[in-house]
């Protein structure tokens, strides 16, 4: 169809654009003497033919439809006369009742206008509320938002506490500070603005407060408003809180506004449940951090080894002092079999089958191995880890490094034992030292006698003199034993001075001479020069050493390497370390060598007594001796000697 529009003025502008966006329409020209008017300026921009005469155009054949909107009755007079039979006119009426259409339309298309503003206001402002992270932010959104909507200069937020019955001020926008310091809480009182609001859950609309009678108005009028609106915020028919939109003047609040606050009330509502359970998950999480830092300090920080396990027993925690002693990272023991750290993995599964039967193993002694392969002696007390339902998840266990306590224990038993021996060696020598020393003496009055010229000359007693000799040097030797016995035997009492172990070890050295070297051994020697002194009694320590160094010596027949190192341990003893390259101690040998009469060389080589009784020395000086052997490779004594102070 095609249309020739005459009058391009405001109403004339209006319904081109409508006409314009019919694709049915074909608009043939615009005319308008004014070629300023709005009309014409829309027409040039959509590419429209305009004119500012219309006698050629009214009289063309293929016009459908000529609109007349000037308003102009000689503008009619001349489309009736010049017009074709078939071509319609719309003017006079007509063109009012489309003006009419036009209008109502303009105004269908503001509000939905408006309405698409304030559907992005409320999607904007629901953006805004969700991304709020404090719930301050979200008070001072929403009030922010309810202005914005409704073009009011005053607001604020109310939250309500049921309990209390009272309301909280949280936040407010266009009152004096002295009124947001007065008025930070309130009761509900009955009869009041309040206590109306909350019993009809809808909006309360005030456009002119002086005119309400019913409520008290003073403490609002003082800050100037004049009307308001009090939309509470409601869900599940409980009272979150009022939000009051506020102005300085008497107002006629629309529908639009009171619909628009209540959509708003929703999403605050929705906002501030979400704001508090995010503050409660917040809070919530800040405990189990706190709680997790806690554990995980008394992880890092256990004096014992911890270590917890999944179902399938794969280790999942290994703490520090785990790794410490047994060398291996959390990284890289995780998701390893527990068993893999047991030296009898039988023993491993026993213990694991009875914390599934009995919940819990206490105390039980068994040895882990470490990365380097070196045994730890443990106290373990295992027992299960499990979730909320009570169902088993895995195993958590303490364990004790008792190694040094198994040593400890293992030289108090060895001393309660030299100990006993000493004292029944004690009481046999006292027994045996007086028989003793009348074979003795009878040996040497018949070696006395042997002397006389007349028996020598008896064949009998020829070998008779060789034979006493023989007697009387066993039974020295034994009396010297005997001697040995009782002294070592009680705690000796002899003097004590400040030593210096550097000095006594040189002093030792001294000793030897060049039999170091001619048994073809390499002296190495580490002393400390910053070693403290030790209360000791200086021959017995040099004796000691020189002890050890024979020991050495005789254990490197074919020559090797002797080193000897000194040491402080922190301020409260020393430590000296002798290592040999010699033959070395067999491991069965190695808890036996410190009692008395115990060695492993040919008869009439050794009494067994020179390591009983540098182990009694080091007893009596409050001291200790451990040694660490392999065969072939050499040996280790370790002597730690308190200091002086």
């Amino acid at each position: 169809m095609k249309v020739l529009l005459i009058g391009a003025g405001k109403g004339g502008s209006a319904l081109l654009s409508i006409l314009y966006e019919d694709k049915e329409i074909e608009i043939v020209g615009v005319v308008d003497h004014n070629q300023n008017a709005e009309g014409l300026k829309i027409a040039r921009q959509y590419n429209i033919p305009a004119y500012s005469h219309y006698e050629t155009l009214i009289k063309r054949e293929d016009l459908d439809v000529i609109i007349d909107v000037t308003r102009n009755p000689q503008v009619l007079i001349d489309i009736e006369k010049n017009k074709p039979a078939n071509t319609e006119i719309l003017g006079g009426l007509s063109a009012k009742l489309i003006w009419s259409l036009v209008e109502e339309r303009k105004k269908k298309e503001e509000e939905i206008q408006k309405s698409l503003s304030e559907q992005k206001a409320l999607y904007r402002i629901g953006i805004m509320l969700s991304s709020a992270r404090e719930m301050n932010e979200v008070f001072q959104t929403i009030v922010r938002s309810g202005l914005e909507i409704t073009n009011t200069p005053a607001g604020s937020l109310a939250l309500y506490n049921a309990e209390k019955n009272e309301l909280e001020l949280t936040a407010v926008h266009g009152f004096s500070p002295e009124f947001s310091l007065k008025t930070t809480r309130w009761k509900v009182r009955p009869g009041g603005l309040t206590s109306k609001i909350l019993s009809q859950k809808q909006p309360f609309v005030v456009p002119d407060i002086s005119g309400e009678s019913s409520i008290d108005t003073k403490v609002i009028m003082a800050e100037g408003i004049r009307s308001l609106v009090a939309t509470p915020l409601t869900t599940e028919n409980r009272i979150v809180g009022i939000l009051y939109v506020d102005d300085y003047k008497p107002r006629i609040f629309t529908k639009r506004d009171i619909s628009i606050l209540g959509l708003l009330a929703t999403q605050a509502t929705i906002a501030i449940e979400k704001a508090k359970i995010q503050e409660q998950l917040e809070l919530k999480n800040q405990k189990l951090k706190h709680t997790m830092d806690y554990l995980q300090n008394i992880l890092d920080n256990s004096a014992d080894m911890i270590i917890t396990t999944d179902i399938e027993n794969n280790v999942v925690e290994f703490n520090k002092c785990a790794e410490e002693i047994l060398g291996y990272s959390q990284n890289e023991i995780a998701g390893k079999l527990l068993a893999g750290l047991f030296t009898n993995q039988d023993q491993c599964r026993m213990l694991l089958e009875k914390i599934k039967r009995e919940g819990k193993v206490s105390n039980q002694e068994t040895q882990f191995i470490t990365r380097e392969m070196k045994i730890v002696d443990i106290s373990l007390t295992l027992s299960q880890l499990k979730d909320t339902a009570g169902n088993m998840i895995g195993t958590v266990g303490i364990s004790k490094d008792i190694t040094e306590f198994k040593r400890t224990q293992a030289q108090l038993i060895q001393a309660g034992k030299l100990a006993g021996i000493g004292q029944l060696a004690a009481g046999i020598a006292h027994e045996i030292n007086n028989p003793l020393s009348g074979v003795l003496g009878y040996a040497k009055r018949l070696m006395k006698k042997a002397e006389d010229e007349e028996l020598r000359k008896v064949p009998a007693f020829e070998t008779f003199p060789r034979e006493m000799k023989l007697i009387a040097d066993s039974a020295l030797r034994c009396k010297k034993i005997i001697e040995g016995l009782l002294k070592f035997s009680r705690t000796s009492e002899t003097e004590s001075m400040n030593v210096n172990v550097n000095e006594v070890i040189d002093e030792s050295l001294v000793l030897f001479g060049n039999q170091l070297s001619s048994h073809n051994v390499e002296l190495n020697k580490v002393l400390n020069p910053d070693i403290p002194t030790i209360r000791a009694n200086h021959t017995q320590i040099q004796q000691v050493f020189t002890d050890i160094i024979i020991n050495a010596l005789q254990a490197m027949p074919q020559g090797g390497k002797l080193t000897i190192v000194t040491r402080p341990i922190h301020s409260f003893a020393v430590e000296i370390e002798f290592t040999d390259t010699g033959e070395g101690i067999p491991k069965e040998n190695l808890t036996k060598i410190f009692e008395p009469f115990f060695t492993t060389r040919e008869p009439g080589k050794g009494t067994g007594l020179g390591l009983y009784m540098i182990y009694r020395i080091l007893q009596n000086h409050r001291g200790r001796i451990d040694v660490k052997s392999v065969v072939g490779k050499g040996t280790t004594f370790t002597i730690t000697l308190p200091c002086s102070h």
